[in-house]
């Protein structure tokens, strides 16, 4: 029985991939790096100290705060200019709702970051639990962020579908013990089925509606 769904959130809930290149990257080049997407993409999903620091090393930089200070101050000028919910984003959240589920946002992300997003989609007070980097010692792909989802929920990790976009997402939701699916924003079918195997595969997040009801 599935009693809880937890969703990641850059990728699954906002379209904020490019977005968060764009800040990310024009902070490097503040500090003389001439980052470029691909520098950032192994740490999808590792939380901005991972992601920001991973890419600064590839150019000899050493993260430190400020950078995520910079980069979300940036992000949030974009955001203010772009509608970043997916087509079915709000729609899919509000009909979970409806059907008695709990819900949370894991996300790697920092606090700043995940307000900004939960704000700017309508989504504020909605979600029962808001679970972020900082809430949790060890980042995905270690489990501690479902895994605390799960405790603040009140529900066993057995009960919970995590959805997610990311490689290290999925890795982190199977170490917890819970149902996961993967849906193509980030990586597409072939790359998931290929390495981290997901339990299901969506094209679209409204998908996720139908998939918990067979599930049920």
């Amino acid at each position: 029985m599935i009693k809880a769904v937890l969703f990641d959130m850059d990728g699954v809930l906002v379209d904020s991939e490019e977005l968060t290149y764009e800040a990310a990257i024009a902070m490097l080049r503040e500090r003389g790096a001439d980052a470029c997407r691909e520098d950032f993409r192994p740490f999808i999903g590792a939380g901005d100290i991972a992601y920001l620091g991973g890419a600064a090393g590839v150019h000899g930089l050493k993260y430190d705060h400020e950078m995520s200070v910079v980069t979300y101050e940036k992000y949030e000028k974009l955001v203010s200019e772009h509608d970043i919910a997916y087509k079915n984003t709000v729609r899919t959240v509000k009909e979970l709702k409806n059907m008695g589920l709990k819900l949370a946002v894991c996300t790697s992300a920092d606090l700043v970051k995940m307000n900004i997003n939960v704000k700017a989609i309508g989504l504020s007070g909605v979600f029962d639990a808001l679970i972020n980097g900082r809430d949790i010692k060890n980042n995905k792909p270690a489990p501690d962020i479902y895994l605390k989802g799960a405790e603040t929920l009140g529900v066993l990790p057995s009960e919970c579908l995590v959805v997610e976009d990311a490689k290290n997402g999925i890795i982190a939701a199977k170490a917890a013990g819970m149902h996961n699916a993967a849906v193509t924003t980030t990586f597409t079918r072939e790359e998931l089925e290929s390495t981290v195997k997901p339990e299901f595969i969506c094209s679209d997040i409204y998908d996720i509606v139908a998939l918990i009801a067979a599930l049920r």
